[in-house]
Order: structure tokens, then C-alpha cells, then sequence
């Protein structure tokens, strides 16, 4: 079983996200989804648990703990770590025909001496904006870098009684760095690429032969109209900033007693936990490791073999190019080939495949299927090849159901979840340990797209 598959125990926390019980940077990934404001009230058993975010005076009062939990995150969290953190937002409240304040100390469109814009009213059916109230002070404050922001559509929202503005069908993501350069293993998660694009970058447009032999994979396909430095990466194309990822319901065993709410699916952290955690770190150097292409008894003094290898690493071609471009052979069908690169197979992926391999490698693609020399394995910018690797670790804050938890230790990353609810740490707990939660977690795909492609 590979260190991608196995399942690492996870850690299931009572604790407050304001004093998180982790060591000073120790932590590759935080996913979290911190309680909505004014959404709903937790409870443990019958008696509502004291002090949880969300169930403030004012929006706030709520910012400000959040901005506090998230001063946690960045201490525990690694140089080289990410911070993704789900929010939603909430409209305004009438409150005698006014607005609702902020913090409670203003009505509606006053602004205090000074201007303080924390302290400003927001008019009543107004969005507050609170996840970009957020991110800002995230941004100003506390220095961390916005790296993107990312929505994630709900193809079935719930419906809403309104019918003068349009139904909200969206939440925001948001990613936060501490530095520049940071961790990243986002080929692992791109998408296989359209049809279009692959007719636009096919090999060999330009001889009619070829293209008569096998228009019928590109179909329409005259000319290649990209030059190769403008062809698609071989790893499939970028996420985009919209996910839609349909919600997941979550069936909670009788026995347990526990009431629960609505958890996020497990796809949104299985992506992450695949983006932006490392499988593996370094104890040496104490850096993630990526998987990349190596040399193995490779005959250095052949010009030729060596750029064969410079352009695999060039173009990121995965194992799985590189195993269905041998199945194939110097076959010139792309078709001859499966999803897994097993010969026979009349599946369009597979051919894809090997079609982006072709590209990627052009003139040298025989020179490497010559060679048979190009292997995979973790490697870091270490110079200690011998040195161990420990498992990448994946922290959520608000614990909650442990869907991060569970996407994590799946993956064979070591995951730390912690929530303030005694019931739900209970729920985590059974979760993360039923093997039909883990199989689940293991298979979920995203309900209206092609599944990412896994390293």
C-alpha cells in the first residue's frame, strides 16, 4: 500500500481553536470551516456549551475571535504551509428600522469620531460581507498573503422566501499563505482537459495521413494550431476559481445521540489535502516532498537519452503518462491503451494519455521508450537521500464532523482535528474510524466534473 493510500491515525481534539494544543510550526495544511455567524447555537447533550464562535452580540465581536483563532493558525502553522478557510455571509437584521451594528455601539449609517470603519452600522437587507471583512484583516493585520479566493457553488442549494433579489447559492474559500513560495502539489488535482483542446494541440496535425488514420479520437482535427511551448500541460488543465461540488449528506448512527447539522463534503478537503499538504516531509530538512521524475542506470553520455529525461521533467509528465506511453508502445494509435495504461484498452482517457506524453516528449518519445530508464519517487531539495519522511500534517480547527480529518488520514497524511463540542469530538471520532466513511472518502469525485487527476 503506498503512503498516498494508507490510513494514518488521526488525532480527535476537545479543545478551543483560540489555544490550539499543537507546537509552534508543526502543521503543512489548515482546512477549516469555522461556525457561521448567527447561524445556529452547538450544544453537548441538552446544555449549550459556553463561549463558541458564531454565537456573539455582534458581527464584530464574532470577527474579532475569528481573527484571535486565526493568530492560532499561523503560529502552529509551517513557512511552507496554506490556510483555506470556508465562510459564509449573512444579511443585515432590522433593528427598529435600522441596520445592524457591528459592534453594537451605533445605528444605522453612523460612523464614530475618527471613522472607524470596524465600528460602522451595515443597513438592514444588506450583506454584512463578512468573509471578506475577514480576509481583509487577515491581509492588513495579521500580514498573511491572499492567495485566491475560491466559490464554491451548490448545485442543490436550499430554496430561499424571497422575491426581490436572487437565491444565494455560494459560499467563499479563501486561501492564506504566510509566505511567497509556499507548498504546492496542484498537478495532482487538475482537470482532464476539453475536447477542444485536445484537437488544437494533437500530434501530427499537420499530415494528412495521420489525421485519417485517427480523426476519428480527434475528430475534425485538420492542423495543429499550438506551437508546443503553447500546448496544455500535460497534467490536465487548472482548477478554476468555481468549484461546484454538490453538498453530501452524512448519516449519523442512532446509537451515538447526537443531533448534527450539515457537514461539507468530503471533496472540498480531498482536494486540498492532495493540492497542499505533502505526503511525505524530510526529517532532515524539514521540507514536503513532491513526487518527480528520476534517472535509473540512465547512460548520462547520450545527449539524446538526457533530453528525454529534461523534457519529462519539464513538462511534468506523471507515472501515469509514462506507464501508458510504454503500453503503447511506438504504436501510432492512441487507442490501443486503458485507463491504466494496459494494452487493449479502448478507453478515451488512457489515449489521452498517451497523446499528451507524445507532445510533451515529441522527437525523444522513441529515445525514452528506448531507455526504460525514468522511475518516480519523493525526493526534496535535500542533499540526505537516506534521510526519513514522516507523514504531512493537516490541522482543522473546528473539527467539527471530521470531514477534514478523515479526507486527511485517507491520504496518509496525519490529521489533527479539534472542536469545542464534546458530542461532536464523539462523531469525528466514530467517523473517521468506519470503514464505510473511509471507502466513501477514498472514492468521492466531484458530482458535475471529471474526477482531478490523483498523483
Amino acid at each position: 500500500m503506498t503512503d498516498d493510500t494508507a490510513f494514518v491515525q488521526p488525532e480527535i481534539i476537545h479543545g478551543d481553536a483560540r489555544a490550539l494544543p499543537v507546537p509552534d510550526a508543526s502543521v503543512d495544511l489548515v482546512v477549516t470551516s469555522p461556525p457561521y455567524f448567527g447561524l445556529r447555537t452547538y450544544r453537548d447533550g441538552d446544555a449549550v456549551y459556553r463561549g463558541q464562535l458564531g454565537a456573539e452580540d455582534t458581527p464584530g465581536a464574532y470577527l474579532e475571535n475569528l481573527i484571535a483563532c486565526t493568530r492560532e493558525m499561523i503560529r502552529v502553522l509551517q513557512p511552507s504551509g496554506s490556510i483555506f478557510v470556508n465562510l459564509g455571509d449573512k444579511y443585515s437584521s432590522y433593528n427598529n428600522g435600522k441596520g445592524r451594528s457591528l459592534n453594537g455601539t451605533r445605528g444605522a449609517g453612523q460612523v464614530p469620531d475618527g471613522g472607524d470603519p470596524h465600528s460602522r452600522s451595515v443597513p438592514a437587507k444588506s450583506l454584512i460581507g463578512l468573509p471578506w471583512r475577514y480576509a481583509l484583516r487577515c491581509v492588513d493585520e495579521l500580514g498573511l498573503i491572499l492567495r485566491a479566493e475560491i466559490i464554491w457553488s451548490k448545485p442543490h442549494g436550499l430554496p430561499e422566501a424571497v422575491r426581490d433579489r436572487v437565491r444565494r447559492s455560494h459560499e467563499t474559500w479563501f486561501h492564506l499563505t504566510l509566505n511567497p513560495r509556499y507548498y504546492s502539489a496542484i498537478d495532482t488535482i487538475r482537470l482532464l482537459h476539453s475536447a477542444p483542446s485536445l484537437v488544437r494541440v494533437a500530434p501530427h496535425r499537420s499530415h494528412p495521413g495521420r489525421a485519417a488514420r485517427d480523426g476519428r479520437y480527434y475528430p475534425g482535427a485538420k492542423q495543429q494550431t499550438l506551437k508546443r511551448r503553447q500546448m496544455s500541460h500535460p497534467h490536465g488543465r487548472l482548477p478554476g476559481s468555481v468549484w461546484e461540488i454538490a453538498p453530501q449528506p452524512l448519516r449519523v448512527p442512532p446509537h451515538l445521540g447526537i443531533a448534527h447539522h450539515a457537514s461539507f463534503p468530503v471533496e472540498w478537503p480531498r482536494r486540498l489535502v492532495l493540492g497542499w499538504s505533502p505526503r511525505r516531509v524530510c526529517t532532515a530538512c524539514g521540507h514536503g516532498r513532491r513526487r518527480v521524475p528520476i534517472a535509473y542506470g540512465l547512460d548520462t553520455s547520450r545527449p539524446q537519452t538526457r533530453r528525454a529525461l529534461e523534457l519529462v521533467r519539464e513538462h511534468g509528465l506523471t507515472e501515469a503518462h509514462l506507464s501508458a506511453l510504454r503500453a503503447a508502445g511506438l504504436n501510432d494509435t492512441p487507442r490501443a491503451v486503458d485507463t491504466q495504461g494496459r494494452p487493449g484498452g479502448h478507453e478515451h482517457p488512457g489515449g489521452q494519455l498517451v497523446a499528451e506524453a507524445r507532445a510533451a516528449l515529441g522527437g525523444y518519445a522513441r529515445e525514452f521508450l528506448l531507455s526504460r530508464a525514468t522511475e518516480f519517487a519523493d525526493a526534496c531539495d535535500c542533499a540526505d537521500t537516506n534521510a526519513a519522511g514522516v507523514p504531512g500534517v493537516v490541522l482543522d480547527p473546528f473539527g467539527g464532523t471530521g470531514t477534514t480529518a478523515l479526507a486527511a488520514a485517507v491520504h496518509g497524511r496525519r490529521a489533527i482535528s479539534l472542536d469545542a463540542s464534546r458530542d461532536y469530538c464523539r462523531l469525528a471520532a466514530w467517523r473517521v474510524h468506519d470503514p464505510r466513511q473511509q471507502a466513501r472518502a477514498r472514492g468521492t469525485h466531484p458530482a458535475t466534473e471529471p474526477a482531478p487527476r490523483a498523483a
